[in-house]
């Protein structure tokens, strides 16, 4: 086996109603998937580690994730061996530093998808893989692709129990236990704040999205159940009450400051 056929943190994440949309003949549909796929091809990469070390001794590192896309498919994959080896850090560490850097990523690919009408879907292991020059290979893979499909259900990153036995892993603040005991990411949270780059006009582009974000779920939420879409209706009643939850339980300072609010997400009737 190559050398990077190693220990990761491996994701495989998918849109929902991707599929139902490429089929439609509305140009506003095609137009919306072609953006998505755009935005995917963006991301693609190999892992990539980069040091600096200061004149006091302190050293700083940046991290890219490996990203593969193919459709509507994403692989996200970081290597526990050689970030914890560069970071000189214990398990607990190199797991928040991989949850935070995957959860930020995780919240701009929803966010995005969202305002386009797509939810997201995945799974999450450890194990071992090979990932980089376009190949991706390996157990973790096939695992994270069952979980996604086979275990999720919902529009939820579920974490199999690769992660969740390790308990420095579970501990991390982004991670969840559902009613159903599955543990997954909870990106519901920062979905709102974390939908727009910083800046000058954050404040007025998460406001932005947040009302659109509202119209699509709205708008779904009411074409699914006329359409007595039953299946599909679940998943977008599922995601507006997480959403709604998450939403709750952010600052409310901060929500009054954004001019969001967790009422304003339409639920099922």
């Amino acid at each position: 086996m190559p050398d990077n056929y190693e220990e990761q943190f491996t994701a495989f994440i998918d849109f929902l109603g991707f599929s139902e949309a490429s089929g439609q003949i509305d140009e506003s549909i095609r137009a919306k998937t072609l953006a998505l796929l755009l935005a995917l091809s963006s991301l693609r990469g190999d892992f990539d580690l980069q040091s600096t070390t200061h004149e006091g001794g302190g050293k700083q590192s940046r991290i890219k994730p490996a990203i593969s896309t193919f459709s509507d498919n994403i692989v996200i994959s970081f290597p526990l061996g050689r970030i914890s080896k560069d970071m000189d850090s214990d398990e607990y560490t190199t797991a928040v530093y991989i949850m935070s850097h995957f959860s930020q990523l995780l919240v701009t690919i929803a966010a995005f998808a969202l305002r386009i009408g797509f939810l997201v879907r995945g799974g999450a292991t450890i194990g071992n893989l090979y990932h980089a020059q376009g190949v991706v290979f390996g157990e973790a893979l096939i695992e994270a692709f069952q979980i996604e499909s086979q275990i999720a259900v919902y529009p939820r990153v579920v974490l199999s129990p690769a992660i969740t036995e390790r308990q420095a892993w579970v501990k991390h603040f982004e991670v969840r236990r559902a009613d159903d005991g599955l543990y997954h990411i909870d990106y519901f949270k920062m979905l709102a704040v974390g939908a727009s780059a910083p800046g000058e006009n954050y404040g007025a582009n998460t406001k932005a999205w947040f009302a659109e974000a509202v119209g699509v779920i709205e708008n779904n939420l009411r074409e699914l159940e006329s359409g007595r879409k039953l299946k599909e209706l679940s998943k977008w009643a599922w995601f507006a009450r997480e959403f709604r939850s998450g939403m709750e339980r952010l600052n409310p300072e901060l929500r009054k400051a954004l001019g969001i609010s967790p009422e304003s997400i339409p639920l099922p009737k």
